[in-house]
């Protein structure tokens, strides 16, 4: 929520007390009553549409970097062993399916970079024996093939979230419009009749619907003509 919204929605909440506080003033004012209903259901889902805005894929992203950089490492410790192996058994094919590099692995995008792990993987099985007596376990050469599939996992995961948080931040921006507009156009009409007839109550409705600026958020242009 940006810092303009921030501010509508502090409103939005003093004025849904206001009537909190003073409803037994307006029973016999159904439209009223009904226009209170509306404002309270606004306000619980701009809630629950900030709520959903705020979600953060950093942990994600940082979990998912440290996986990568975990399989990397481990596809270069393999690939170490494998070539010991090549110039043990003097096998220049196996050299050169075993070499890899940490900085091709870490620039190769995501699918790449899954495909030549599990290539590394099928190289290595054979010598599971021998790359053991390295100190490179099974279980080391297995995770090239089985772990790849939390990379595989964790994209889908981060790009619905990020597709709801957008979706989240779009349907929370109207939604404040429109109830700006409906307290502007409709609830504030309505209050009129009680200038004249309860210049008290009027007074503190007045007081509720003010706009205080209050820092946080990020900032925005200026609000156009449609939402003053």
């Amino acid at each position: 929520m940006n810092r303009r919204e921030m501010n509508l929605f502090a409103m939005f909440q003093t004025v849904e007390e206001f009537f909190d506080t003073n409803l037994p003033s307006f029973k016999d004012k159904p439209v009223i009553l009904d226009s209170i209903t509306e404002l309270k259901s606004s306000n619980t889902n701009i809630f629950s549409l900030n709520e959903l805005q705020s979600v953060s894929t950093k942990a994600d992203f940082a979990i998912k970097s440290e996986d990568k950089l975990s399989l990397i490492d481990t596809a270069i410790k393999v690939s170490d062993g494998l070539k010991v192996v090549a110039a043990t058994h003097k096998d220049t094919r196996l050299k050169i399916e075993a070499q890899v590099s940490r900085w091709d692995l870490g620039r190769l995008r995501e699918g790449d970079l899954i495909i030549r792990l599990k290539q590394l993987n099928a190289t290595a099985a054979p010598y599971t024996t021998e790359l053991l007596s390295q100190g490179i376990l099974k279980e080391e050469i297995d995770a090239l093939d089985t772990d790849t599939g939390k990379l595989m996992k964790s994209s889908p995961v981060i790009k619905n979230k990020q597709a709801k948080t957008t979706q989240a931040t779009a349907e929370l921006g109207q939604m404040v419009i429109d109830t700006n507009n409906f307290i502007r156009e409709t609830i504030d009409a309505l209050m009129l009749q009680f200038k004249n007839l309860n210049s008290t109550l009027y007074g503190e409705y007045q007081n509720a619907r003010k706009i205080i600026d209050r820092p946080g958020g990020y900032s925005v242009k200026p609000e156009s003509s449609e939402t003053k």
